[in-house]
């Protein structure tokens, strides 16, 4: 009796292998344009699924030029990624389209976790936006992870020095493809360092650059990163009557060629240290606490000039008032967290046990629109959060990235700022 369900499992797994063999030969026979058509309009989680079917198919789904494309594609298809920790250090990640339409159901959104990095304290907080589909994240320990949650991966950078203190900022350079992770440390005899993310790859001195320091605790001071310049904020010593003094600055970094620049901040008292992308230049938004304002409005500066330093000064009334940031028809406490790039709409947001408040907001027409999601319920944040607190970054335009972080050196010798 056992023999003959053995010989009958044998004959299942035989049926089995012909009919995926089948599928394989049928898959086979597309043409190799086509094949690169199709998977250039699929999520990422089946782009890297297809690599399975055959060598041909990793080969081509591998291939820098494909997975440059695949970029591409996925600007125009962005999407609010929201990560919540847990208590286990895990990352649970929920990706929302951005202009799905307010009326309509959810179809198209994706929940999947992500083990943390070997040494997680748990600390971790975001130092940039996302970033051409990759995030970079650190701890008041110094330690510096880069995530690309579209391929569940993750790579913790090598210690670049023994400083406790340093501020990491994490670029894309278009026209060469490249990500850079560059770090401005506590000392004010040492360099910025940079670090391109690729194999054989090792921390740099970056020489001749002007001498500025970022905040001494830079948690939740993200850089932004437009047409191949990442923007941070950050002060600059001098001296006056042999008195020393510092200025706050914006300090603006190519990529490609690893220069910096000074730029001067706008002169309002009343800015606050949240940079944003609106629709491909740099805003300073400014914060107004004036409790007794009827009518509440959203102030940011543009920079209209990076050579010339020229701001301009946008005002607009707000839905809702600013101070607390209060939505008066959910009645919810919001946060500002991005702009979406192509429609210019701010994404305020909250996160509670019962659902995700996420409200869009064009200052030019006024018209507001809002979005619910209630896929995680109060149970659910409890386990993965351990109590009833739990701790909630949102991502707003990210698009999907297939840039591969398994040849990141994750151990190089130490940076030497003398050579």
């Amino acid at each position: 009796m056992e023999r003959r369900e053995e010989q009958a499992e044998d004959g299942e797994r035989i049926i089995q292998y012909k009919e995926e063999d089948s599928i394989c030969k049928l898959l086979e026979l597309i043409p190799l344009d086509l094949i690169h058509d199709i998977v250039l309009r699929l999520p990422a989680k089946s782009a890297v699924r297809f690599r399975c079917v055959s060598k041909l198919w990793a080969f081509i789904i591998t291939r820098p030029d494909f997975i440059t494309s695949f970029a591409f594609m996925s600007s125009s298809r962005l999407r609010l990624l929201v990560c919540i920790k847990t208590s286990d250090k895990r990352r649970l990640f929920v990706s929302l389209p951005q202009h799905e339409h307010p009326h309509t159901s959810y179809s198209d959104v994706e929940r999947y976790q992500m083990d943390p990095p070997e040494f997680d304290t748990g600390n971790y907080e975001p130092y940039s936006e996302s970033v051409h589909g990759l995030m970079c994240c650190g701890n008041f320990m110094g330690e510096t992870v880069v995530w690309n949650p579209s391929m569940r991966q993750h790579v913790t950078l090598p210690e670049p020095a023994e400083f406790r203190f340093k501020s990491y900022f994490l670029g894309y350079d278009p026209v060469e493809d490249k990500y850079k992770v560059f770090c401005i440390t506590s000392s004010s005899n040492n360099d910025p360092i940079v670090f391109t993310l690729g194999p054989q790859e090792s921390w740099r001195v970056i020489k001749n650059s002007p001498k500025h320091y970022t905040p001494r605790w830079p948690m939740g001071h993200r850089g932004v990163c437009i047409n191949g310049h990442a923007y941070y904020e950050a002060s600059i010593c001098f001296e006056v009557d042999a008195i020393t003094q510092w200025e706050v600055v914006l300090v603006s970094f190519d990529v490609r060629y690893e220069k910096f620049r000074i730029i001067r901040k706008p002169d309002d008292p009343k800015l606050c240290p949240l940079l944003l992308n609106y629709q491909g230049k740099l805003a300073w938004v400014c914060e107004d606490r004036d409790e007794k304002k009827l009518v509440s409005s959203l102030r940011f500066w543009i920079l209209e000039d990076e050579e010339k330093q020229e701001w301009s000064l946008r005002d607009y009334l707000m839905p809702f008032q600013i101070c607390p940031r209060r939505d008066p028809i959910w009645r919810v406490y919001l946060s500002l967290d991005g702009v979406t790039q192509d429609t210019g709409e701010f994404i305020y947001s909250t996160a509670r046990f019962e659902a995700i408040y996420v409200i869009y907001y064009d200052p030019k027409t006024n018209l507001t629109r809002r979005v619910l999601y209630e896929g995680v319920e109060y149970e659910e944040y409890e386990e993965y959060s351990g109590s009833e607190t739990f701790e909630v970054h949102l991502y707003p335009n990210h698009s999907e990235s297939l840039m591969s972080l398994e040849n990141v050196p994750r151990y190089v010798s130490p940076i030497n700022w003398n050579q």
